[in-house]
This record gives C-alpha cells, sequence and structure tokens, in this order.
C-alpha cells in the first residue's frame, strides 16, 4: 500500500513537471534593443568625485515612480567588497544621475566581531501595511582565522529590514530606521546555504504572500552559489525558508547574485541576476512567481561598445528591469573597468525587449 507521503512528493513531482511544461510553452525571449555608449557613470563623475567613492559601486536596486528614477546602490568607497555604504540616487532618464545621501554606514573594522563591517542593499519595497518604504541589506562578519575560517571572506549574512522614516509613497528618499534582522543563520538553515548564508535578499509579492530569493554559498570546501527562497505573509515578515526539495532553486548551474524581480504587465514575473558569461546577465521566467526556468544569458556589451573588463565577474549586477510603457525593459547594471591604471566598478544602462 501507498503511504501518504510517497503521494504527497509523487503529486509534488507533477505539479513541478506540468509547471516546467507551461514554461517551456509561454517562455518568450529577451533581445537587446539599446546599449548606452560607456559607463553612465564612471569614477569622473562629480557626485562620485565629491562623495569619495574610490572604488564603485556593486549591488542594489533602483524603481521608477512617475517619471524619475530612485536608486539605492552600494558604493564601496574605499577597497573594492570590504568598505561599504548604501547610497541613494535619482534620474528622469536612467542617463544621468545624482547622488542624494547616504542612507546606512558599515561599521569600520571588518574583524570576525563586527557583524556590520559591510552592508550590501538588495531590495526596495512599498509596504502597505506601515505606509512607508522598506530597504532589505545584509551585513555580514569577517572570517575567524583561530576558528580556521578565511579572513577575507563574508560569513553569518544576516538580512536587515529598515523602514522609511517619513510615511507614504513620497518617503522613499528616508531617512530609513533598522526596524529588525528578517533572515539570518539559524535551527532553520538549510544544508546547501553554507557558510557565508544569508546573502542578498530580494522580496516581490504574489497574490496576497511574499517571496524572496537568497543566496548561500560554502567557503571551505569551495562551492557553488546556489540559490532559495523564502515565503512571509506580510512584507515585515515573519520570513520562513521554503522546504528543501523546492530549494535549492535550480536557475543557474554555478553562480547567481542579486535576483530582481519584476511582475509582469501582461502577467506572470521576469527575473533578472548577475550570473557567469562575458559582458552578460541572465534572466529567468515564471508563470506563478514561484516555480521558475532554467537562466538565460544575455550579453549586454557589443564589439563596438566595450567598456567592461572580460570575464565572469566583471560585468556584475543588474539592479532590476523597469518595464516602461512601450513595453520594454531599463536595465541598469554594474561592472568592473580598469582605465588610466584604476580599477573602478560603474554603472551601464541597456534597454531590452522581446523578441
Amino acid at each position: 500500500m501507498t503511504s501518504p507521503c510517497k503521494l504527497v512528493i509523487v503529486g509534488c513531482l507533477i505539479a513541478n513537471a506540468l509547471c516546467l511544461a507551461a514554461f517551456a510553452q509561454n517562455q518568450k525571449e529577451l533581445i537587446v534593443r539599446e546599449i548606452h555608449e560607456g559607463p553612465i557613470i564612471d569614477h569622473r563623475h562629480p557626485d562620485v568625485i565629491a562623495s569619495g567613492n574610490k572604488s564603485g559601486f556593486e549591488t542594489g536596486q533602483f524603481v521608477k515612480l512617475g517619471d524619475t528614477y530612485h536608486m539605492f546602490i552600494n558604493e564601496m568607497f574605499d577597497r573594492p567588497h570590504r568598505d561599504m555604504r548604501i547610497s541613494y540616487w535619482t534620474s528622469t532618464d536612467a542617463i544621468n544621475w545624482n547622488r542624494k545621501s547616504t542612507i546606512v554606514e558599515s561599521i569600520p573594522g571588518r574583524t570576525p566581531f563586527n557583524p556590520r563591517s559591510e552592508v550590501w542593499v538588495t531590495g526596495v519595497e512599498f509596504n502597505d501595511e506601515e505606509n512607508a518604504w522598506n530597504i532589505f541589506y545584509v551585513a555580514y562578519r569577517a572570517g575567524d582565522k583561530e576558528k580556521g575560517e578565511i579572513e577575507a571572506n563574508d560569513y553569518e549574512g544576516r538580512i536587515w529590514r529598515a523602514k522609511s522614516v517619513i510615511p507614504g509613497i513620497d518617503g522613499i528618499a528616508g531617512p530609513y530606521a533598522d526596524m529588525a534582522i528578517v533572515l539570518q543563520p539559524d535551527e532553520n538553515s538549510q544544508s546547501w546555504e553554507g557558510q557565508q548564508a544569508v546573502a542578498a535578499f530580494n522580496p516581490y509579492r504574489v497574490g496576497d504572500k511574499w517571496y524572496a530569493f537568497y543566496d548561500g554559498h560554502n567557503h571551505v570546501p569551495r562551492g557553488d552559489w546556489p540559490l532559495g527562497m523564502a515565503t512571509a505573509p506580510t512584507l515585515n515578515g515573519p520570513w520562513t525558508r521554503m522546504p528543501e526539495g523546492h530549494n535549492p532553486v535550480p536557475i543557474s548551474p554555478e553562480f547567481n547574485e542579486n535576483v530582481q524581480v519584476t511582475e509582469l504587465k501582461s502577467g506572470g514575473y521576469l527575473a533578472i541576476f548577475d550570473s557567469f558569461g562575458d559582458h552578460e546577465i541572465a534572466y529567468s521566467q515564471s508563470i506563478d512567481g514561484i516555480h521558475w526556468d532554467k537562466e538565460t544569458r544575455l550579453k549586454i556589451q557589443s564589439d563596438n561598445n566595450l567598456w567592461a573588463d572580460a570575464g565572469d565577474h566583471a560585468t556584475r549586477t543588474p539592479l532590476g528591469a523597469v518595464e516602461e510603457e512601450d513595453g520594454t525593459f531599463t536595465v541598469v547594471y554594474t561592472a568592473r573597468y580598469d582605465k588610466d591604471g584604476r580599477v573602478f566598478f560603474g554603472l551601464g544602462r541597456v534597454v531590452l525587449a522581446w523578441k
């Protein structure tokens, strides 16, 4: 006699197979419609110089309200990927940007005992229940060599939720006040998450529930960068991991980072993120926002307009895909370049469209 547990597992497998079949029938292809010539923000930008940003940008999210784009992004103000702060910028065309403020500062002194030596913003959402904007950012500690950890690596990521002090849609500029840690290593951590998790956190709404992608990585032995999902009844939680079997989500075989989700006006969901590939980013599609197809990589720099360095980790993280009125998608992304003897992580812009 078949047990109820086995019937449930078989039912889940059949449901997943049906979802994957639906993906194959409904999948569309994105193409590059427009590539901005050169970076939109580089080391010569007046606000980069005025703010003392020595190494550039990495990870974040941008959204559009009316005719204005709002960008929350990490500035590597001294050493790349070490000395971090979260800043806020605005633009009316996603090309010409102005820095408005620093939103969150890290605590100087990167040690195993400083859990906020790095702060990486990865999510920006409006919280209807609070009538306020929320940002989500991850804070790490350094490795402890006394415990056999790698000093240069990030450990035990904790996801912070901060709320705009000024209520309403117009409060997006902040300031922001920390509310709570919404996800962190604990007794519910899953085996695939590794020593760095929880890394990144990008909430999006599906119906009356919230979901979020989050990353993991194991330093020793060195592993891939798998991707999981968490869910919550409200944006401020409580957040719980989706069960192993669903996690890790098989979108990318080896690496992904900063997964940003757009709910499409025509229905369904588009996720865009950093992946392997020379001058490439990747995207995935979903009908229900829960089951996702495998990544498709997209080259976003052309041979006659090539400003980023070559390599898997040179063209970096897209900050989202804003769906415009004409059905195209505006994408801002970070990328590393070496010019005049200086390494800097600048920002580029590309416009995508359905083929």
